[in-house]
């Protein structure tokens, strides 16, 4: 019994000794947790500085318009402009924001380029006509009177043909559809050796059109459509969504028209990814400076109606910029939205 005795004293005794070990450990992380965070409180860890190391940036070039004199009101759900809280910090007094820029993935120059890119125009039948039209960028046609122009390093392409003139045919099959469009357009993409991994089939869009007077424009339904165009989207890059120069049009556009062997009749594929492995952080603006120079109209702006003078701003977000085969970088920019309205502000001051 004596022996049974002191093996509960001893055990009661290592209890004690370990809740006291527990409230120590205790003590000691509220203490280093409140001073760490009273530190941060009067003695903030300043941000990291932007490492830049592209140096200095080209600015973003947006499409040239006419200037439209608007006036501008905050009518967002607080009232106030946003503030970047996934690209901003505030220290000493005022918000510090950066993002990341990423280089456009290049394609090294290639000796067998042109011999690759017959190889795959030759199984689609793109076999006549070569043409140089540049160091980079040749031409070919098929039987049936269709053109198209390759860049042969990047693969970029326009395919052109003379469908304006061609019968015309209610749309019909499975490119009536948008998964049947995405489909043929894909097929056509993956048979030229090209990426394809970062487009986003749910965002990309089908809009049907007809031909009236000579001239495409956009039919009301399905019922009225001789063509259908896809317009192809890339996914988000870091969380943020990639613009184009077009509001609602991609830089990677197809016209399709009903059952046929050839149903892409024109199209434009212009495709910039990103180099993951290659980006850098930079300083962009608040929302405040991005909205002066909305002001200033230092901007590409987009507005359905463009007799109104007033706009009401009631959205504010970050994105990135991709443009033409010069642009060498995907670049932020703050975009701007109303009612009928958006616009893009170069974000990098």
């Amino acid at each position: 019994m004596a022996h049974l005795a002191q093996v509960a004293r001893e055990f009661r005794i290592g209890l004690k000794l370990l809740a006291a070990s527990f409230a120590v450990i205790a003590i000691l992380f509220i203490f280093f947790t409140g001073g760490q965070i009273v530190k941060n409180i009067f003695f903030p860890t300043p941000p990291p500085p932007p490492e830049q190391k592209f140096g200095k940036l080209p600015q973003v070039t947006f499409p040239a318009q006419n200037p439209q004199n608007f006036e501008y009101r905050i009518n967002t759900l607080t009232g106030k402009l946003p503030i970047f809280t996934d690209a901003c910090i505030f220290f000493d007094k005022e918000y510090h924001c950066q993002m990341k820029v990423y280089r456009v993935k290049k394609k090294e120059p290639s000796l067998v380029a042109l011999k690759s890119a017959r190889d795959k125009l030759k199984l689609l039948g793109f076999t006549e006509n070569e043409a140089r039209l540049s160091e980079e960028e040749y031409q070919w046609s098929n039987s049936s009177g269709q053109a198209i122009r390759m860049n042969i390093l990047t693969g970029n392409f326009k395919i052109l043909s003379n469908f304006l003139s061609e019968p015309l045919q209610p749309l019909t099959g499975e490119v009536a559809r948008k998964e049947g469009a995405y489909e043929v357009v894909t097929r056509l993409l993956t048979n030229l050796d090209l990426e394809i991994e970062d487009l986003d089939k749910d965002i990309s869009t089908l809009t049907y059109f007809k031909l009236e007077n000579g001239a495409l424009t956009k039919a009301q339904s399905l019922n009225e459509a001789n063509f259908a165009r896809l317009d192809l989207f890339q996914k988000n890059l870091d969380d943020h969504k990639i613009y184009y120069p077009g509001l609602t049009e991609s830089i990677m556009h197809f016209l399709i028209k009903g059952d046929s062997s050839l149903p892409i009749v024109n199209a434009s594929f212009s495709h910039f990814t990103p180099d993951e492995a290659n980006s850098s952080t930079y300083p962009i603006k608040t929302a405040e400076v991005a909205f002066e120079d909305l002001k200033q109209g230092n901007a590409l702006v987009f507005a359905d109606n463009k007799g109104e003078k007033l706009i009401d701003i009631t959205d504010v977000s970050l994105g990135y910029y991709i443009g033409d085969e010069s642009q060498q970088y995907f670049l932020p920019i703050v975009i701007f939205k109303g009612k009928g309205f958006t616009a893009y502000v170069q974000a990098i001051p």
